[in-house]
């Protein structure tokens, strides 16, 4: 079996005085129903756009996913494994991209020069990336259009007006060989057909420029309450619509009407769906779970033609979409047999389906004459570790069998209808103490989807009643805290009902205010636990245990522990603390809103209430994972090395495993040069690029750091033939101006 090597980005930690590394890793086995998971620290998936692109120049199409959640983007590169593709996890591919993609993402290659292009919200309407990228110099994207402007039927160049919730069909639907646009009114009810002038004015498809040619292409309307659709509409702008243009200035009192609506949202894909020569469309809607699919009676593109009939329960034929909320389709193969699939996602944040919320539809038909047939309700989702938004890992020995197991908590999972709850899933170590590996057991571990304690429920275990097992702490919505005891007998553990308003040493109740997010600790080293509770507006509180092991009390010492505030920039900061120790020195990880870890030494001898902690960096390991990071620490695997589980606002995990080293990548840890090696893996030749900073050598080393190739470059990026090399891992240390930097790459 190939050995599948994700894109890894090692980084430095300094940890006392001796220096380590941290890499994404996902050799860690995940079960769920006797299946392994192949995508299980892949980090989850909620609210999608999904569109096709060839990352790595390498001739086979890769994934671009956009999910609106925090405007996050995976890259799921297709590999092959003895003839058999596959997707792997770019991680970290957010790098590679502007930092501006918000709203929507979508590849659409618009000159024809077989690159795909990327398109995104521009300020009311549409902002395009040119891909200039190539295999020497991997992913480039050039400002094309800030923003994309038509002439409108009034005769104004204006921006082309696209609201932030809708998704337009960007798409050649005349078939002269650019691409044009088709898109919702600003008011909703009817579509605008904006042909793009490139082939008519230059004759080349190289440009971007729009001229306004119907407003109610297809001859319909969509009601302004509801997904109702009426073909043939007898109002303007639909009646004696024609190309160029059927605005008729004599009857504005319908075209009025559209003015100033309030448009929830819709999503376009406009496909031939009955080979016929002519686009059809499939309408999603921002209040309504189905698709309604139209079908246009025209038999030539540009002839202004009908929508002549309509399937409201598209499609109708097999299973019908249900999908809770706005679904947004695409049109994209997702199973390597080069026919293009039914994709469909949710397209609104929080208040939508957010676990099981990518529906595939395999084209049974073909290209020409697609038929589709329901596959599943969660593409991707379902080889993940993925339980709905905002998850928050914690390690725990849940079956007492000496084996620490997964635990993952939640901000929410949705709940029809327009309902959310929070909930506890159980990954069980099923391996060894060296070599673990997790099976899903529960998703509602206590079956706290039936309580009403609130969101973002975070646990944490500490054994405070002397008897030998962990009990749970559990932080809520309203900052409180509740309070389980342990009642095992050695085979599992045993919980029984929540005590609320956990109390203080003074008969208080504990509140941080919001969002409650504790850690039993013992924080001053007097061998009780002590307990650190973080809060939504980024603070640390710290109630010492002043009482004993069998009877703790926790007397608070500090509401600004270690004057710790990881609000930064934001109004709120999501404080998650995660105090670990090493060679007995207290180290602490916190994770935040936006996503990023804060990482704090010097902790040990600031303990007083105006103590402060030493902020080593606010961009530990360089992991973003976009919004509400959480972590835990454990030496899963007993090899003396820390691993590193990272929650994420997309409801699934990261995993990170420390490699100690003696020589590699000593100063990375102050910069943000990023390496780029092609393709990975590689069979004869790998390109290794800087991003414009200047190679000077690179050195191939073996897994033990043993070298086996060096070159000396000055230049931005060198193609080295590997051929001779043995199959498997190598480190690729490259040289810079002012700093090394390590990468790996996988030896076929």
């Amino acid at each position: 079996m190939l050995v599948k090597l994700i894109h890894v980005l090692l980084v430095v930690m300094i940890l006392n005085t001796a220096s380590a590394q941290i890499e994404y890793d996902a050799s860690i086995p995940v079960y769920r129903n006797g299946n392994a998971l192949e995508l299980a620290w892949a980090g989850g998936l909620n609210h999608v756009q999904i569109s096709d692109f060839d990352f790595d120049f390498d001739g086979d199409l890769d994934l671009f996913i956009f999910d609106i959640t925090a405007n996050n983007i995976r890259v799921l590169v297709q590999e092959d494994d003895n003839g058999t593709p596959y997707y792997d996890l770019l991680y970290n591919a957010k790098s590679l991209f502007p930092t501006d993609v918000v709203y929507r993402g979508i590849m659409v290659d618009y000159d024809n020069d077989g690159r795909k292009d990327l398109w995104t919200y521009g300020l009311g309407g549409l902002k395009v990336y040119r891909n200039v990228g190539d295999q020497v110099n991997g992913l480039q994207w050039q400002l094309q259009e800030d923003l994309i402007f038509t002439l409108y039927a009034t005769g104004a160049n204006s921006p082309l007006l696209v609201s932030q919730s809708d998704m337009p069909a960007i798409v050649d639907v005349d078939f002269d060989g650019d691409i044009d646009i088709l898109t919702f009114h600003t008011g909703g009810e009817v579509v605008e057909y904006h042909q793009n002038q490139s082939m008519e004015l230059y004759g080349i498809p190289d440009s971007l420029v729009f001229e306004q040619k119907n407003e109610c292409w297809g001859l319909f309307r969509e009601a302004s309450t509801n997904n109702t659709i009426t073909l043939n509409d007898p109002w303007m702008p639909c009646v004696g619509g024609s190309i160029p243009n059927p605005l008729r200035y004599g009857d504005t009192t319908r075209t009025a009407q559209l003015v100033g609506k309030m448009h929830a949202g819709s999503s376009l894909l406009a496909i031939d769906l009955d080979n016929s020569g002519v686009l059809d469309l499939i309408l999603g809607d921002a209040f309504h779970s189905g698709l309604v699919s139209l079908i246009n009676g025209g038999t030539a593109p540009n002839t202004n033609s009908a929508m002549t009939s309509q399937d409201v329960t598209f499609p109708s034929y097999d299973i019908p979409l249900e999908l809770d909320l706005f679904p947004v389709s695409f049109y994209v193969d997702v199973d390597f047999d080069g026919i293009k699939d039914l994709v469909v996602g949710s397209n609104v944040n929080n208040l939508a389906e957010n676990e099981s919320s990518i529906h595939l539809y395999k084209n049974m038909g073909s290209n020409a004459l697609p038929s589709f047939s329901f596959q599943q309700e969660n593409l991707f989702q379902g080889d993940m570790i993925e339980h709905g938004s905002g998850s928050i890992p914690v390690l725990f020995d849940e079956n007492e069998d000496g084996l620490k197991d997964l635990l993952l908590g939640n901000f929410l999972r949705y709940k029809p209808y327009l309902e959310n709850e929070s909930t506890i899933a159980v990954y069980r170590n099923t391996g060894t103490a060296t070599n673990p590996e997790f099976t899903f057991i529960d998703f509602d571990y206590l079956n706290l989807s039936q309580e009403t304690f609130g969101l973002r429920l975070a646990p944490t275990f500490g054994d405070l009643d002397g008897d030998g097992d962990e009990d749970l702490l559990m932080g809520r919505t309203n900052g409180q805290l509740n309070y389980y005891e342990n009642t095992s007998t050695g085979n599992g553990a045993v919980f029984g009902v929540a005590q609320q308003a956990f109390q203080d040493a003074q008969g208080n109740v504990i509140d941080v205010g919001e969002y409650s997010f504790p850690q039993l600790f013992d924080i001053n080293k007097d061998s009780l636990i002590d307990l650190v509770i973080g809060n939504r507006t980024g603070e640390i509180y710290y109630y010492e245990n002043v009482g004993s092991t069998a009877a703790p009390s926790f007397q608070i010492v500090d509401s600004t522990f270690g004057q710790v505030d990881v609000s930064g920039s934001e109004v709120t900061g999501y404080a998650s603390p995660h105090f670990f120790r090493r060679n007995d020195t207290t180290f602490l990880l916190c994770g935040t809103y936006e996503g990023t870890l804060h990482y704090f030494d010097n902790i040990d001898d600031n303990l007083l209430n105006t103590d402060s902690f030493n902020l080593v960096t606010d961009f530990y390991g360089q992991i973003d994972v976009e919004g509400y990071s959480t972590v835990v620490v454990e030496d899963i695997d007993d090899n003396q090395q820390l691993n590193i589980f990272v929650g994420q606002g997309l409801g699934g995990l990261y995993h990170f495993n420390e490699t100690s080293s003696n020589n590699i990548g000593l100063n990375e840890l102050s910069s943000n040069v990023s390496i780029a090696i092609y393709p990975n893996p590689a069979k004869d030749e790998i390109t290794v690029s800087a991003g414009g900073e200047i190679i000077s050598s690179v050195n191939i080393m073996d897994v033990s750091e043993k070298h086996v190739l060096t070159m000396q470059v000055q230049s931005e990026s060198i193609t080295i033939p590997v051929s001779a090399l043995t199959s498997g891992a190598y480190f690729v240390q490259v040289q810079l101006t002012n700093t090394t930097k390590v990468e790996r790459f996988l030896k076929r």
